[in-house]
């Protein structure tokens, strides 16, 4: 049997890696489609399909290969040939400049800020629709240190064009259109700022799609949305184009974190809408060769399809996708599908998950009186997020200054994260092996889960954003507990099934993150530990069976 739990074990790993490999080959996005003239290609229905090849033009034709920051004059050509492309596309354009009467106790004080200015831009033949708006809307200005090739010009290249082929046929549509490319987002937001603040079209609270970006690779990520979001998200989310990229957990992360993009404005401001971006290669992040010979074309082409598809959804629809008391807990499957529940379902769920497990994990542990194995298995348990953070902390802090990770962020930080993901998963796999080996797997089983359901409970009331994590599991684990005899097989199967939720989200954790946030990957990583645990119990041909 010791050998059979060993293959198991090695079986599971093998797993998760190749698992590993297929996510990271299916998150590059989508081939790019060719230029096939002015009108574009179409899809067997008539719609038009987004081109990479004609987003790629507009960032030649719009954006240099040096910084443009605002208030400069290199950054008014920008704004100059946007508006010229855009009135070629048939846009009416207003140039929103900033004035004294816009205040929003954030003036740009550098002196620099007499050359800046929003582009907002609508077509004339839409305006009078009576639908909710539609907004589309990026970023023109760079940084000072960088070109912005990806932050944000690959961004607003692509949104230009998904909004042009969006607009082709107008009599489709249920709403206006509007495209916004703010100024001075790389100095404080200030033209989210100025126009959520004066412009007449904020105060009719409008659906916005924005887009930004951290890198210069990488598929589109939709990580935030507005509060009351599940009809917007339950309804959307798989219009997204494939890998559909997206979950509560991005959002509620991200919302507790200083950093902000234009969205944070809108957000504040009462607008509903998704926030996308493109988070890897954020080793080119306000850098130099932020440059678009490293702009990967794939992730121009999934900005724009995904502008255009849910843009299209948006526009061609009459509902506003408003609702202030429902929120969504929401998680992608591979970047196939979106899986996405009402927040007002999640104790309920959990309450009958715990319900389960006490009836199926509780009662026969109580019977048995085997409190000391139950008490070893819990502190097991109890022992691997702290020691995770910890071994985390230690590792990041080893490496950062290092010629490994000179910064947070570097080219091959994915291999490091790689390696840190082998090391704590083998570290957890020690710490358990150290402590179950001489308990009984059947009890290991029953006293892993009944414990995990009980945490599920508390997830799901102080962080519901999370509890999925931990949900999806339980809820295995309920159905092989009746479906499959062998406890080992039982073991390997709600692993496998886990990891097919958890290594997606722990590739694109460590994308964002970086090595040197290793305090919060391990513990991540310590999660697909987790379903493992009860392999590691003893087993033995006369082991009992059951439940």
């Amino acid at each position: 049997m010791r050998a059979t739990k060993r293959l198991t074990i090695i079986a599971i790993f093998i797993f998760c890696a190749v698992l590993e490999l297929f996510v990271a080959f299916l998150y590059q996005g989508p081939a790019v489609v060719s230029d096939t003239g002015v009108a574009g290609s179409s899809d067997p229905s008539g719609r038009p399909i987004f081109s990479g090849e004609r987003a790629l033009a507009i960032h030649r034709r719009i954006f240099p290969d040096f910084p443009h920051p605002a208030g400069s004059a290199e950054n008014a050509k920008v704004r100059a040939d946007l508006i010229a492309l855009l009135q070629e596309h048939g846009w009416t354009v207003e140039r929103q400049t900033p004035s004294s009467d816009q205040a929003t106790g954030d003036e740009h004080t550098d002196g620099n800020n007499k050359d800046q200015g929003n582009i907002v831009a609508f077509r004339s033949e839409l305006k009078a629709l009576p639908g909710k708006p539609l907004v589309l809307a990026s970023h023109f200005d760079s940084c000072n240190n960088g070109p912005g090739a990806g932050d944000a010009g690959a961004c607003v290249a692509a949104v230009v064009e998904a909004a042009r082929l969006l607009t082709l046929n107008p009599e489709s549509l249920r709403r206006p259109v509007w495209l916004l490319c703010t100024d001075g987002e790389e100095q404080g937001l200030l033209g989210a700022k100025s126009f959520v603040a004066v412009h007449p079209l904020s105060k009719e609270k409008p659906i916005v799609l924005n887009f930004d970006a951290r890198g210069t690779t990488g598929p589109v990520v939709m990580f935030e949305t507005h509060p009351g979001n599940y009809q917007a998200v339950s309804r959307l989310a798989n219009k997204l184009i494939r890998p559909r990229l997206t979950g509560s957990l991005f959002t509620s992360v991200y919302q507790s974190l200083p950093n902000g993009t234009d969205f944070t404005e809108f957000r504040k401001a009462g607008w509903q809408g998704f926030n996308f971006a493109l988070i890897d290669g954020a080793h080119r992040y306000h850098r130099p060769d932020d440059r678009l010979e490293n702009v990967d074309p794939r992730s121009i082409q999934h900005l724009g399809s995904t502008a255009l598809s849910v843009g299209t959804a948006i526009a061609e629809s009459t509902d506003d996708f408003s609702d202030q008391g429902s929120d969504a807990i929401f998680f992608d499957i591979l970047g196939w599908f979106v899986v996405t529940v009402p927040v007002a379902w999640n104790l309920p769920v959990r309450f009958g998950l715990l319900f389960i497990a006490v009836q199926i994990y509780g009662r026969p542990l109580i019977r048995s009186r085997v409190f000391w194995p139950i008490f070893r298995v819990w502190l097991t348990m109890a022992l691997i997020l702290p020691l995770m953070m910890g071994l985390g902390w230690l590792v990041s802090r080893s490496l950062i200054g290092s010629v490994l990770l000179p910064k947070p962020f570097v080219a091959h930080g994915h291999w490091i994260s790689l390696a840190m993901w082998g090391l704590s998963l083998g570290v957890c796999c020690w710490l358990m092996h150290s402590l179950l080996r001489r308990i009984e797997l059947l009890i290991v089983w029953r006293s892993f889960w009944l414990a995990h359901a009980a945490t599920c409970m508390v997830v799901s009331m102080l962080l519901p954003a999370f509890s999925y994590l931990l949900a999806v599991p339980a809820m295995l684990a309920i159905v092989a507990t009746f479906a499959i005899r062998n406890l080992l097989l039982r073991t390997a199967v709600v692993a496998c099934l886990s990891a097919v939720i958890l290594i997606p989200l722990h590739h694109l954790l460590a994308i964002a993150l970086g090595p040197a946030n290793g305090m919060l990957l391990f513990p991540a990583f310590g999660l697909m530990a987790m379903p493992l645990l009860p392999a590691f119990g003893f087993s033995s041909d006369r082991s009992p069976r059951g439940i």
